[in-house]
């Protein structure tokens, strides 16, 4: 049975292997330096687990102060030949929404906005977050490689948000 729990320092070589798959690292020491750097700085980090397999990983972060009520979906991978893929995906990301709704009611405001990039390669994720609601702001061309296009998506988790009132319309 698959379940998800926040992952730990100990988890480092599993991550690694998970992540590796899907993003562009040029070796494992360099993946491996990666997530210790997020790790150490608070990312937070949730791992699906079958036995003592983690099939897939998702990771967080608040964006800007805890009162703007934005956070960032970093990484979110899950084992291509694992079975339950689809369902390991929906586990991770429901996971990272309520530990991110936690997180900010836990600090006293409301979780306001979820954003992610996702490489333009990466058809299977593209169709995932749109089924699940987010919408595309914006294409970047060539962002982090030549060539190679990120899309920005977005989530709005307070539909009418009071730092929206007043806001005057362009017509």
């Amino acid at each position: 049975m698959v379940s998800i729990r926040k992952a730990t320092i100990h988890d480092a070589e599993s991550v690694v292997e998970v992540l590796s798959r899907y993003y562009n690292f040029d070796n494992r020491d360099e993946a491996l330096q990666i997530f210790h750097r997020e790790y150490s700085l608070h990312y937070h980090f949730r791992v699906a687990v079958e036995g003592d397999e983690i099939l897939g990983v998702v990771s967080w972060r608040m964006h800007g102060l805890p009162k703007h009520g934005i956070a960032k979906l970093k990484r979110i991978a899950v084992l291509p030949d694992s079975e339950e893929r689809s369902m390991v995906l929906e586990m991770l990301y429901d996971a990272a929404l309520a530990d991110m709704d936690y997180f900010y009611r836990d600090q006293g405001y409301e979780l306001r906005k979820v954003y992610m990039m996702v490489p333009g390669d990466n058809l299977f994720l593209h169709a995932f977050v749109r089924d699940h609601g987010m919408h595309c702001e914006a294409r970047l061309h060539s962002h982090y490689y030549e060539g190679r296009d990120e899309y920005m998506y977005s989530l709005f988790m307070i539909q009418h948000s009071p730092m929206l009132s007043g806001v005057p319309s362009v017509a």
